[in-house]
């Protein structure tokens, strides 16, 4: 895909160390893998601040296979500590209480990295905190969300004092485990894990928020937040608008199919002005529309069990047979073939679980749109 670093936008190479940190559980040498990644060995000690998504992405894409562990993501969350989320980890081990804490968290996540958007919101009574994933490559994208998720929760468990502390639910959006990779998720979480989910993230009680950390410093929490506020500004602007344009396409395409107006007033302009300033940048945004369906629906036709037909409603198109054209002009293809071709784990997972007449009925049908 063309500027792909661009749309993967950047990273704190915090991030990339607490992975290279993990990797030494595998016997892997961190200077190992930063060199056949072709990465600078200036990560290591922080001469390098930021990364590109792109290499964060091909870092953990490496590591995961390095590691022969399926269960890398979730494993590689014991190491977090405050440093891992950059100086918004430090912000949060400053305040005074969880819900100081908790809502640093979407005001500066931009400095941690592109690699996701973080929301908190009540839910029945309680406290949901989900994490919409930017990062489409099939193997890094599921083990980065069970690595966030189960931060979360180790990190939570530091900062409160409480090691048993656990949530009430938790919700990941790719297919569940083998039933022995399962238990390590419940042993990891102490909750209920809900797989297939629409979501990635937690449920849990509201009152949670009010309890006292482990060392609260006002003053240094008052200088470092403006330290971040600073440094959140420098990182806007100096972010491509295709970088935040995209952003915010992938948070939209959550709940539909997004309208250009309202992406404008996210970015704070006209939407003729977003068009203008689009195509100095050499693109527009159909472009970015089109390249996102074409990744999300890859992603979906490799790890979900949606039919075709779904994906195209999710996708925004009018009728299926109207994305089968647009997605055999990307790759060639037909979305059945395509499937046949690439299906993972995750789909094949649940695929197990469904009766061989309605698999032979799926398939009928997906053949009857691929003609």
């Amino acid at each position: 895909m063309k500027n792909n670093n661009n749309l993967l936008g950047s990273a704190s190479t915090a991030v990339m160390r607490q992975f290279l940190h993990a990797a030494r559980d595998y016997c892997i040498e961190p200077e190992d893998a930063l060199e056949a990644c072709r990465l600078p060995s200036g990560v290591l000690d922080n001469q390098i601040s930021r990364t590109t998504g792109s290499d964060l992405q091909s870092l953990l894409r490496w590591l995961i296979e390095k590691s022969g562990d399926p269960l890398f993501g979730l494993h590689s969350a014991k190491h977090v500590q405050p440093g891992a989320y950059s100086l918004v980890g430090y912000m949060a081990m400053n305040s005074r209480t969880a819900r100081e804490a908790l809502m640093i968290v979407p005001r500066y996540e931009a400095l941690i990295g592109d690699m996701g958007v973080t929301k908190i919101e009540r839910r029945n009574g309680n406290m949901l905190m989900h994490w919409i994933c930017h990062y489409t490559d099939p193997v890094v994208r599921p083990q980065l969300i069970d690595n966030v998720v189960a931060s979360w929760v180790y990190f939570a468990r530091w900062l409160t004092e409480m090691p048993e502390g656990k949530p009430l639910e938790v919700f990941i959006e790719h297919a569940a485990p083998s039933d022995r990779l399962r238990v390590e998720y419940e042993e990891i979480f102490q909750a209920p894990v809900t797989f297939n989910a629409p979501i990635n993230g937690i449920v849990f009680c509201e009152s949670i928020l009010d309890l006292k950390l482990r060392q609260p410093d006002p003053a240094l929490l008052s200088a470092l937040e403006h330290h971040a506020a600073s440094l959140t500004s420098e990182l806007q602007s100096s972010n491509s608008l295709v970088v935040q344009a995209r952003s915010i396409l992938l948070s939209m395409m959550q709940s539909g199919l997004p309208r250009r107006d309202r992406v404008a007033e996210q970015l704070g302009m006209a939407e003729r002005t977003l068009q203008r300033r689009l195509g100095e940048v050499g693109t527009s945004y159909q472009q970015l529309l089109d390249s996102l369906r074409h990744e999300m629906s890859m992603e979906w036709l490799t790890h979900s069990d949606l039919s075709i037909s779904d994906i195209s409603d999710r996708l925004g198109f009018s009728e299926a047979r109207s994305f089968q054209r647009r997605f055999k002009a990307w790759t060639g293809i037909t979305p059945g073939e395509f499937r046949r071709a690439h299906h993972g784990q995750a789909a094949e997972a649940k695929h197990r679980s469904v009766s061989p007449a309605d698999t032979e009925n799926t398939t009928e049908k997906e053949e009857q749109l691929d003609a």
